[in-house]
C-alpha cells in the first residue's frame, strides 16, 4: 500500500522560474522531490562528489536584478549565484539523490518509455532520500520499448485510508518528528527518543508513522535495559518492555516488523529468566517467521544463554544451525565467531580457525563493526596458537584504521609483526616491523622492533625470490614469445622451491599454454604440486579440496602417499566407486596386515554402495586373515555383515553376527538401528523372547544417550511381547517408564490404557480405575481413549 504525506512546500518566484519541495513516504521510507520548473528550457547537470554524494547546477539567462537569499532546508540547501553571463542555482542535497528531466505529462501520453538523455528541459526533478524507497533500482540499459496505457490515463480517486476516508495531512509535521526520532535513535540518544515518541504520538495519535515511532521507543528502552544505559534503564523494567511489546503486537498485528518485536520479547524474557515465555515466543518466531533475520538473532541470544548455563553442546548446535541457515551474512558471521570462541574455550583451535575463515572469506567487513571486540578476538586467537589468522584479522583492522587512532595503530603494527613471525611468515613480519619503524621512530616498542628486524635480516635477505617473482611478472606481461614462456616456467619453479604449490595450481592455464619445449616441465610441476596439495589436504582432513584437486588434475591413486586417508576422503565425499577401486587395488599387498586393512576398507566401500553379495564374498577372507595375524575385526565390518545378511533375508546368519557385536561392542549407540531391525524381525516371526531381549537393549541405549529415536514404538512392542510371555509386572514397569518421556496424545492414551489393563490383571483395581479415568480425559479422541472409556464399565 502506498502512503504519501505532503509535509513541506518551499516556493521561490524568479520571474518565470518556480522551485518547490515535496516531502513524502513510500514503503515506510521517507523521501523528497525538488521540482525546478521554467517557462523556457534550462540546463541542469550533476556534480559528482566523494562518497557518492552529488550537487546540481541549473543555469538560465540572467534575468534577476535583486539578490535572492540562499535557502537552508532540512533536506537540501539552495544557493543562488550571479555571474556576468548567466544566473546559476546550486542545489546541495544532504542525502542520496538523483536528477531527471520531466518533459511529458503521464496522464496526457498513452505511450510511456524511458526518457532520452537531455541537457535542457522546462521541468527538472531531484529525488532526495536516505534509502531508495521504490524497491531495487532497475537497469535501464537495453532496447527502449514503450509501454502503452490506452485506458485510465487519469486517476479518479484520491488517496484514502483503510476506512475509505481521504488522507489529508498536508499541514502535518509528524514526518519531521519521525525523521528527528530516527536520527536520535541512530545517535543512540535513547532518552530523547522515548520523550519525543511520547510527545509525537500524543500530538498525532493517528499518524501513519505510529507503528514505527512506538517501535523506536520499544527498541530504545530494550537496548537501554540490556546495556544498562541511564536514565532509561532506571525508569523502565523488563515488565515494561513486555507490556509495550505485547501492546504493539495487538495494535499492529499485521505489521511487517512483528518478527523484530518478537525478537525483543525473547531477549526480554531471557533477561528476566522466564524460560516458558522465552520458549513460547521463540517457537512463534521459528514456526511463523522461519527465515526472518530476527528469528536467527533470537536463536543466537537463546544459544548464548544456554552456553552461559553450561549447556554448551546445545548452544553449539544452535550456533551451527544459524550459521548454515541464516541468509543475512552478519548474523551468520556472529554465529561463526561464537562457534570459534567456544572451540577455543574447549581447546579446539583448528576448528575455531575453520569458522573464522568463513567470516574472513565471506564477510570480513563484519569484523569492523565492533573494532574493540575484534582486537580482543585477535589476541585470543594468538594466545591459542592461531597467530597466522590473528595477524590476518590485524591486517584488516590496519587497513581500516582512522587517522585519529594513532596509539591503536602502533599496537596493531607491533602485534602484526609478532604474530606473523610466530606463524613463520617472515616476509610479512619484516614488512610490518619496517612499517612500524618508519611511522613510530620514537614509539613505545621501538627497541623490541629494532631487535626483531635485526634477527630477521638474514632470513629476509634469503627471500629475494619475492622480487624475482615480481620480475617474472613484468616479463610475462611485457612479452608474448619464448621469453614469456620461460618466465612462466621459472616463476613456477620458484613457487615450487618455496612450497607455494597452490600458486602453481592457480597458474595452471598459463603453464599449459607455454611453449612445447617446456610442456613436459610444466605438466610435471603441475602434477607434483597437485600431489603435494592433495597429500596436505587429506592429511589435515580437508577431503573436499583434496579430492577435487585429484580429479581436476587426473592424478593416479598410486602417486598419493596417504592412501588410507585418501580412501577415507573418498568415503567422506561420496566417491564410493573410487573408494572401492582404490581398496581393491591394494588387496594384492604381500604384507598381511596391510591386506587385512584393505579387505575391511573394500567391505566399507561395498557397504556404502549396498553391494551385499560382495560384502558376504569378503567375509571368509577377512575372518581367516584375522586369525592368522591375530587382529580383531572392526565393529564396522561386523555391522556391514549384519546388514548384508539381513537384507539378503539370511536372518539366522545376521543374528549370529549380532552376537559378536553384542560381545565386543555392547550398548554402543551405533547398534540401536541393528537392534531395531532384530525386533522388527522378531515381531514378524512371533519370537517374543528375541524381541524382548533386544527391545530392552534399545531402551537402555536410549536412556544412556538420552536419545529417544525409537520410543515409544519400541516400548509398546516390548510391552506386548512381555504380556504374551505373561510377564505382567515387568510390562507394567516398562509402561510406567514410558510416561516419563514426552508423548503425543494418542501414545499417552495408549500407555495409560496399557497401565490400566496391566493393573487390572495384577488385581490392582484402584490403580486400574485411576489410569482408565486419566486416559478417558485426554484432550484428543482416539481408539485408545475409547477403550479406556469402555474399560471403566468394568467398575
Amino acid at each position: 500500500m502506498k502512503y504519501i504525506l505532503l509535509v513541506f512546500i518551499a516556493s521561490v518566484q524568479l520571474f518565470a522560474l518556480n522551485i518547490y519541495l515535496n516531502s513524502a513516504k513510500e514503503n515506510s521510507l521517507p523521501y523528497a522531490i525538488l521540482h525546478i520548473i521554467s517557462s523556457e528550457p534550462i540546463e541542469c547537470y550533476a556534480q559528482h562528489l566523494a562518497l557518492d554524494k552529488k550537487n546540481y547546477i541549473c543555469k538560465f539567462k540572467k534575468l534577476v536584478k535583486n539578490k535572492i537569499d540562499e535557502k537552508r532546508l532540512r533536506l537540501v540547501d539552495i544557493d543562488f549565484i550571479e555571474k556576468k553571463d548567466a544566473f546559476y542555482i546550486k542545489i546541495i542535497p544532504k542525502f542520496n539523490s538523483q536528477i531527471a528531466p520531466r518533459n511529458e505529462i503521464l496522464y496526457d501520453t498513452k505511450e510511456v518509455s524511458v526518457e532520452k538523455i537531455t541537457k535542457k528541459s522546462k521541468h527538472w526533478i531531484i529525488l532526495i532520500y536516505k534509502k531508495y524507497p521504490f524497491g531495487e533500482k532497475g537497469n535501464t540499459e537495453g532496447i527502449n520499448f514503450p509501454i502503452t496505457y490506452d485506458k485510465y490515463l487519469r486517476p479518479f480517486v484520491g488517496a484514502v485510508d483503510l476506512n475509505g476516508a481521504p488522507i489529508a495531512y498536508a499541514k502535518s509535521q509528524d514526518i519531521n518528528y519521525y525523521l528527528d526520532i530516527e536520527d536520535e535513535f541512530k545517535n543512540r540518544d535513547f532518552e530523547s527518543v522515548v520523550k519525543e515518541v511520547d510527545r509525537t504520538v500524543k500530538q498525532y495519535p493517528n499518524s501513519i508513522f505510529k507503528s514505527d515511532l512506538l517501535l523506536y521507543k520499544l527498541k530504545a528502552i530494550d537496548e537501554s535495559i540490556e546495556k544498562n544505559i541511564s536514565p532509561i534503564s532506571d525508569r523502565y523494567t523488563n515488565d515494561d518492555v513486555a507490556k509495550l511489546a505485547k501492546s504493539w503486537m495487538r495494535e499492529f498485528s499485521s505489521n511487517e516488523n512483528i518478527a523484530e518485536v518478537l525478537f525483543i520479547l525473547v531477549k526480554n524474557y531471557l533477561r528476566a529468566g522466564s524460560g516458558s515465555d522465552v520458549n513460547y515466543f521463540l517457537d512463534i518466531l521459528v514456526t511463523e517467521h522461519k527465515d526472518s533475520p530476527y528469528t536467527k538473532k533470537a536463536i543466537l541470544y537463546y544459544a548464548y544463554s544456554l552456553y552461559k548455563k553450561n549447556d554448551k553442546a546445545q548452544a553449539i548446535k544452535l550456533y551451527e544451525n544459524v550459521l548454515y541457515s541464516a541468509k543475512d551474512m552478519d548474523i551468520a558471521s556472529t554465529a561463526a565467531i561464537r562457534l570459534a570462541n567456544s572451540k577455543m574455550n574447549s581447546g579446539s583451535s583448528q576448528e575455531a580457525k575453520k569458522y573464522l575463515l568463513k567470516v574472513l572469506n565471506a564477510n570480513k567487513k563484519y569484523l569492523l563493526k565492533d573494532k574493540p571486540a575484534t582486537i580482543k578476538l585477535a589476541v585470543k586467537l594468538a594466545s591459542n596458537g592461531l597467530q597466522g589468522i590473528a595477524a590476518t584479522i590485524n591486517d584488516l583492522l590496519l587497513e581500516n584504521i582512522n587517522k585519529g587512532e594513532r596509539d591503536t595503530k602502533e599496537l596493531l603494527l607491533k602485534r602484526a609483526g609478532d604474530w606473523y613471525l610466530a606463524s613463520n611468515n617472515i616476509a610479512k613480519a619484516y614488512d610490518r616491523y619496517r612499517q612500524y619503524k618508519k611511522e613510530y621512530k620514537d614509539g613505545i616498542y621501538i627497541d623490541e622492533v629494532n631487535k626483531a628486524i635485526d634477527r630477521l635480516f638474514f632470513k629476509v635477505k634469503e627471500t629475494n625470490e619475492t622480487k624475482l617473482a615480481r620480475y617474472y611478472d613484468v616479463l610475462i606481461s611485457k612479452y608474448h614469445n619464448d621469453i614469456r614462456d620461460k618466465a612462466v616456467i621459472e616463476k613456477a619453479k620458484l613457487f615450487f622451491k618455496n612450497k607455494k604449490y597452490q600458486k602453481i595450481i592457480d597458474m595452471k592455464e598459463m603453464l599449459v599454454s607455454s611453449d612445447d619445449k617446456n610442456s613436459t616441465v610444466a605438466k610435471d610441476l603441475i602434477e607434483k604440486s597437485a600431489i603435494m596439495l592433495i597429500n596436505e589436504n587429506i592429511k589435515n582432513g580437508r577431503c573436499q579440496e583434496g579430492v577435487v584437486l585429484l580429479e581436476s588434475n587426473s592424478i593416479d591413486y598410486s602417486k598419493i602417499k596417504e592412501s588410507k586417508k585418501l580412501f577415507r576422503c573418498f568415503l567422506v565425499t561420496a566417491r564410493y566407486k573410487k573408494a572401492s577401486a582404490l581398496a581393491n587395488s591394494k588387496l594384492h599387498s604381500k604384507k598381511l596386515e596391510e591386506k587385512f586393512i584393505w579387505l575391511e576398507n573394500s567391505l566399507k566401500a561395498y557397504a556404502k554402495m549396498r553391494k551385499f553379495d560382495n560384502i558376504i564374498a569378503l567375509k571368509d577372507d577377512i575372518f581367516s586373515l584375522s586369525k592368522i595375524i591375530k587382529k580383531q575385526i572392526s565393529a564396522s565390518t561386523y555391522r556391514a555383515l549384519f546388514y548384508a545378511y539381513y537384507y539378503k533375508k539370511e536372518y539366522n546368519k545376521s543374528v549370529s553376527i549380532l552376537q559378536k557385536i553384542d560381545e565386543f561392542w555392547p550398548n554402543e549407540i551405533q547398534n540401536i538401528e541393528i537392534y531395531y531391525k532384530v525386533i522388527s524381525y522378531a515381531e514378524n516371526t512371533n519370537n517374543d523372547f528375541l524381541l524382548a531381549k533386544y527391545a530392552k537393549k534399545i531402551l537402555y541405549i536410549e536412556k544412556k544417550y538420552k536419545i529417544y529415536s525409537y520410543s515409544p514404538k519400541v516400548d509398546f512392542m516390548y510391552i506386548d511381547a512381555l504380556k504374551r510371555l505373561s510377564k505382567i509386572r515387568e510390562a507394567k514397569k516398562i509402561a510406567e517408564n514410558v510416561l516419563k518421556i514426552k508423548l503425543e496424545y494418542k501414545d499417552k492414551s495408549r500407555v495409560l490404557y496399557e497401565l490400566g489393563e496391566l493393573s487390572y490383571k495384577l488385581k490392582e483395581t484402584k490403580n486400574a480405575k485411576k489410569y482408565f479415568i486419566k486416559c478417558s480425559k485426554t484432550k484428543t479422541d482416539n481408539s485408545w481413549k475409547k477403550l479406556c472409556q469402555d474399560s471403566l464399565m468394568l467398575f
